[in-house]
Order: structure tokens, then C-alpha cells, then sequence
């Protein structure tokens, strides 16, 4: 008790803040790596433990605020560098029948509990179902690099369908803005933000196919060059998701699919991904998901625990029903199901994106909005500690992608 206290008069400097939170993840991650469960879910917990929650050692400021978006976005980014596109367009139709079961049903369970069980208006119905209907991808990057999943083809159906499932949920978004901040619909407006995330996914397609391989060959000769360029690559392609009014983390994720397909040489995209790896894993990712627990609000819990425990369950069983039919019919065994399943209901920082974006616009209140960021955080731990459960008696029911490239 003593120490806490004395931790407590400490001024209140960023770097120490910054110092407390990564000796919090080393820690954490050294201890459930030894209990052989998933670093990021030592670091979700030490967040809510040493965070504002509970005790406090730790606190968001400003610089932890730009160091977990720019975890978002090199998570995103790495797990587009871990991503064969090839084995995306194989998986194509089955990831998308996976994103837009996992989308849609969720989606309607949550309107319909809250519009006609719990007496909440339209929108605010509508905004709740899109917040449990969201996917994270950059929670599933992260847990399925963890578990070491990536030569399955488990990964890129979870992948792709978590980006079909986002793009369907922002699309969404859009609408209901409109609907809530305008006093008529707009079907103009609407068209209008649609084509701009079409000529999105077209124009990054096409930089990353015909121009990328092109200006790639420039930037071979150096790591540091190339490491560079491969930044510069991702932040303009986030930059073009922005301006298409979606996430910055979708254009960061393309981005790395094409800078893994642009970089002839092996030894230097290995080079690259190192680097990107130990900045990502061992840096700014453990201080994206410690974050999230910063939001985490206990006392919401006793005020509004039936509502909380009801629209969790849809969030849940929604998620997993809704995947589960898109997953029948690429004939995935119940196995390979289940762990989509499991791994697609992680929601974290996208639900919190959106759910602080509605209430600065006033579609939701002070309790709807902690209601949501409650179930992002308890969702965000479902997929580590599901996972962790289905495979602890192996991977035999797991197909490989490449049967000669044996996983980690």
C-alpha cells in the first residue's frame, strides 16, 4: 500500500506514464506467456487493474491518446504484411458470406432488443445494433498472430471478412448519421458517400497492382529506404480512407498487402517486417489494447447490469450465429467454424470510434455510450479467451494453407 501511494505523489509526467505502462506490459506478457495464454490478454487486464478502474498507477494523457491510434494503425498494417493476397482472393466469397452474416445478424438482434424490449428510440436502436455488429480487426491481427493461426485458412477468411464486415458497418454509419443530424434524408448524400468508398478499394487496388511494383524497385537496394517508403505507403493509403469516410486502419491494412507483394527481394521484405514486428508487438500494440481498458466504467454494472447482460449475449450469440452461416457454406468444419466465430466478436477500438462519435453528435447519451464501451471492452476479451480454450487440444481439425509451410 505503501508503494501505491508513493506511486501516486509522482508528478504527473508523460514519460513516467509512459514508463509505469510498459513495465506493466513486459510484465504482463512475461506472466501469461508462462501460463501459455495470449500476451494481449495480460495487457487488456493489466489496463483495467492498473488503470483509471481500479488503481489508478496508470492514466490516459495525450501522449498514450496518439501512441494507441498509431498502435490501431501499425496493427493493421502488419497484419496486412502477414496477409498473402492470394489467399485472399481464394477466400473471397466465403469471407465475404462471413462478414455480411456476422454483420447483418447482430445488427438486427441488437435493433430489435432495444427498440421493442428496452423502449429505445430508432436511431439510438440502430446506432446500438451497429455497434455489436462491428468486427476489430486490428484485436484479431494481433490475437491470431498470437496464437500463431496465420498459415491456416482460418486467417484470411477471419481477415477478409472482418474488413467486409467494417466496410458494411461504416457504410452504415454514414446513414444514420445522416439521418440523425439532418432533418430530411438525403438519398444524394448517400450515393455520393458510397461511390467515394468504391473508388477507394478501386484506386488503392490499382496503386497497389500497377504502381507500387513499379516505384518498389527504386527502393530495394536499401532496408532504410524501403522501410521508409513502406510508411509512406500506409499513412497515404489511411489518408485515402479518410477522405472516403472510412477508418484510417482499412487503408493501412491495404497498404500492407501491397507492400508485401511490391518487394521482390525476400531478405529485405524480411528486413522490413522485422522492424515493423518489433515496433508493433513491442511497442505501440501493447499500448493500443491497455488503452481500451481505460475506458472500461464499473459502475454502470449495477444501474443497468439487465441491460448490459442481455445486449452482450445478443452481441455474442449474434456475432457467432451470423458467421456460422456464412462459414456452411464454404464447408468449414465445425472446428475451423467455430474459431471464426470466436475470433470475429472482438470489437474494441472500432466500436469505440464509433460510439464517441455519436455521442459528440448527441445520437446517444452518457449511459448508452458507456453501455457500448462495456461490451467493446468485454468483447475485445472473448476472442483470446475462446480461442485459448478450443485450441488447447490442438489444431488437427485446422486446414493449412500450404500443407510444406509448417506454423510457428
Amino acid at each position: 500500500m505503501e508503494l501505491l501511494a508513493t506511486i501516486h505523489l509522482l508528478p504527473e509526467s508523460p514519460t513516467i506514464n509512459l514508463l509505469m505502462v510498459m513495465c506493466i506490459v513486459w510484465t504482463a506478457g512475461v506472466l501469461f506467456r508462462k501460463i501459455k495464454q495470449p500476451p494481449v490478454l495480460g495487457e487488456l487486464l493489466a489496463g483495467i487493474i492498473f488503470g483509471p478502474s481500479l488503481l489508478g498507477i496508470i492514466h490516459p494523457d495525450p501522449t498514450l491518446e496518439v501512441l494507441a491510434e498509431l498502435g490501431a494503425f501499425f496493427l493493421m498494417f502488419y497484419a496486412g504484411l502477414e496477409t498473402n493476397p492470394f489467399d485472399l482472393k481464394r477466400t473471397g466469397r466465403l469471407a465475404f458470406s462471413v462478414g455480411f452474416g456476422g454483420f447483418l445478424v447482430p445488427f438486427l438482434m441488437g435493433y430489435a432488443v432495444c427498440h421493442f424490449f428496452f423502449s429505445t428510440n430508432v436511431i439510438q436502436s440502430m446506432f446500438i445494433g451497429l455497434g455489436l455488429s462491428v468486427t476489430a480487426i486490428a484485436v484479431n491481427a494481433r490475437v491470431l498472430n498470437d496464437m500463431c493461426l496465420q498459415q491456416y485458412r482460418v486467417t484470411p477468411v477471419i481477415i477478409g471478412a472482418s474488413i467486409v464486415d467494417d466496410v458494411l458497418c461504416f457504410a452504415l454509419f454514414t446513414a444514420i448519421i445522416e439521418l440523425a443530424t439532418v432533418a430530411h434524408f438525403n438519398w444524394l448524400t448517400m450515393g455520393h458517400n458510397l461511390i467515394k468508398v468504391l473508388v477507394f478499394f478501386t484506386l488503392t487496388i490499382w496503386i497497389g497492382l500497377h504502381i507500387f511494383p513499379k516505384l518498389s524497385r527504386h527502393f530495394s537496394g536499401r532496408e532504410a529506404k524501403g522501410f521508409t517508403f513502406a510508411l509512406i505507403m500506409a499513412l497515404l493509403f489511411g489518408l485515402m480512407a479518410e477522405v472516403s469516410g472510412l477508418h484510417i486502419i482499412i487503408g493501412a491494412y491495404m497498404a500492407g498487402l501491397f507492400v508485401r507483394e511490391g518487394i521482390i527481394d525476400k531478405e529485405l521484405f524480411q528486413k522490413i517486417n522485422d522492424r515493423f514486428v518489433s515496433i508493433t508487438y513491442g511497442f505501440l500494440g501493447p499500448i493500443f489494447f491497455v488503452s481500451l481498458a481505460f475506458h472500461m466504467n464499473f459502475s454502470i454494472f449495477s444501474t443497468h447490469a439487465k441491460f448490459i447482460s442481455i445486449l452482450l449475449l445478443v452481441a455474442v450469440i449474434g456475432k457467432m450465429a451470423g458467421t456460422m452461416i456464412g462459414t456452411s457454406l464454404g464447408k468449414m468444419n465445425f472446428k475451423e467454424s467455430m474459431v471464426v466465430a470466436c475470433a470475429m466478436n472482438g470489437r474494441g477500438a472500432v466500436e469505440l470510434v464509433i460510439a464517441s462519435v455519436g455521442i459528440k453528435l448527441g445520437v446517444i447519451d452518457d449511459v448508452l455510450f458507456s453501455i457500448l464501451v462495456v461490451i467493446a471492452f468485454l468483447t475485445t476479451l472473448f476472442p483470446p479467451v475462446s480461442l485459448s480454450f478450443l485450441l488447447r487440444n490442438g489444431r488437427n481439425e485446422l486446414q493449412l494453407i500450404d500443407p510444406d509451410n509448417k506454423p510457428c
